[in-house]
This record gives structure tokens, C-alpha cells and sequence, in this order.
């Protein structure tokens, strides 16, 4: 269980902000939590400074704001972001049925009460898995978060790279050696062109490796017995050749 979450809220009202605010600290402390906090006076402003707060774990949204409402920023979030956690405030219970589509954990129906706050940061702490380590990059204009264990390899592609994951590839601007440095211990290099995870090694042959997808990729002899030792290392020794 995390000790520590970093929590957004999003209100174009300064008392509802102060008053949400209020509310989580003393949530937090009633459950030993350590939290902190950021807020934002719209949408708009929480949507810019999003790609900032990579590290967010929680954002309160309230639900009628000027302009872009709670709801368009949620679904904006889902765009990029599947696994933040997404708690509506509103003054209208209508609204709760529209937060399954994004994937809303919670609504607080206002004036919130602070057992319901209490409620909701216990509900984000159950549902949090063992620690799951992820990467954080920019693709394309946009950025993206990717769990190490869904990478199945890097490939360099002219000056870009291709991150290969169980969701489908990810270009980004990074050399191969930028990546291995922000990337696990998990990740080898078996050529001058390649990145692997060793979770994912599936086979060792004999001038290639084949993944847990099916995919080959090659083996450099350069560097054919660091991989071979690797593998070795990962598997405690039941290790299959194949020609």
C-alpha cells in the first residue's frame, strides 16, 4: 500500500477548493496518509499543466465549471491516461452514471462530508496493485506513461526509436542508449539496434531470441553470451536451446 499519493483538484471556486482542500488533509491524516496536493481554478488549466504532473496519482474533479465541464476533462485525461484516478464532485446525483465512461472511481455528492473523502482515498489505496514501474515519455507531441512489464522490446528506426508493448508500438524522439538509462535492469541490449526485455524472453536460439509474442529478434555474437548469461540469470537455470 502506498504511504504517499499526489492529489489535483480542480474547482473554479476558491471556497470549494479551500473547502476540498480541508477536507482531504484531514482524510489523509485520520488514515496516516501523506499526500500533497496541487489545485487548479478550471479545466483548461489542469488539462495544460497535466504533461507537468507525471508522478499524479488522484485528481478531484468538480463537475459543472465554466467552459470545459469535469466530464470533457475526464474523458480528455482517458485519452492518455488510463490508470489515474478520477473522483467527481458534483451538487447533481444525475451525474454519477456518466462517470463509468470514464472509469470515475468515485462521485462526492456536495457539501462532501469527510467520511466520504476518507472513503474514497481507502477505495484508491485498495485498488492500487504491488508497485508497477513505469516509464514516462513524450510521443509524438503527446505524453505517455508505459509499464515496463508491457514492453517487450526497443527498436531503433532511423533516428526514433519503437517501443514495442503488449498495446501496440509507441515512436518515440530517444536514442537507444537514452531509453536503456531510463529503463529498467530488465532491459539488455542484444544488438546494435535492440533493447530487450528479459521478462520476456521466450527462447534463446541460435543467432536470435524469441519473445513471449512470437516475435524474433537478433542477437549480435558481440553480445550473444551477455544475453545468453542474462537469461540464464532470469530463468535460475531452466534454460531451453534451441537450433
Amino acid at each position: 500500500m502506498a504511504d504517499h499519493i499526489k492529489i489535483a483538484i480542480v474547482d473554479d471556486e476558491d471556497i470549494q477548493v479551500d473547502t476540498m482542500t480541508s477536507l482531504v488533509k484531514e482524510a489523509a491524516a485520520g488514515l496516516s496518509l501523506s499526500v500533497s496536493l496541487i489545485d487548479f481554478s478550471s479545466g483548461e488549466a489542469f488539462l495544460f499543466a497535466l504533461e507537468d504532473h507525471p508522478d499524479l496519482d488522484m485528481v478531484f474533479l468538480d463537475i459543472e465549471m465554466n467552459q470545459t465541464d469535469g466530464l470533457e476533462v475526464a474523458k480528455t485525461i482517458r485519452q492518455t491516461d488510463k490508470d489515474l484516478t478520477i473522483v467527481f464532485a458534483t451538487a447533481f446525483a444525475e451525474y454519477a452514471v456518466q462517470g463509468y465512461d470514464v472509469q470515475a472511481l468515485d462521485y462526492l455528492l456536495k457539501p462532501i462530508e469527510l467520511d466520504k473523502v476518507k472513503r474514497v482515498l481507502r477505495r484508491h489505496l485498495d485498488r492500487q496493485p504491488a508497485v508497477i514501474e513505469k516509464v514516462t515519455l513524450e510521443s509524438q507531441g503527446e505524453i505517455v506513461k508505459l509499464a515496463l512489464d508491457d514492453i517487450l522490446y526497443v527498436e531503433v528506426n532511423r533516428r526514433e526509436c519503437e517501443i514495442h508493448t503488449l498495446n501496440g508500438p509507441v515512436t518515440v524522439s530517444r536514442t537507444l542508449k537514452e531509453l536503456s538509462e531510463e529503463l529498467s535492469d530488465d532491459f539488455i541490449q542484444t544488438h546494435r539496434s535492440y533493447l530487450v526485455n528479459v521478462s520476456h524472453m521466450n527462447r534463446l536460439l541460435k543467432t536470435d531470441i524469441e519473445l513471449s509474442n512470437g516475435v524474433v529478434v537478433p542477437v549480435s555474437r558481440r553480445l550473444v553470451k551477455q544475453v545468453q548469461e542474462r537469461f540464464v540469470t532470469h530463468n535460475k537455470g531452466a534454460v531451453f536451446y534451441d537450433d
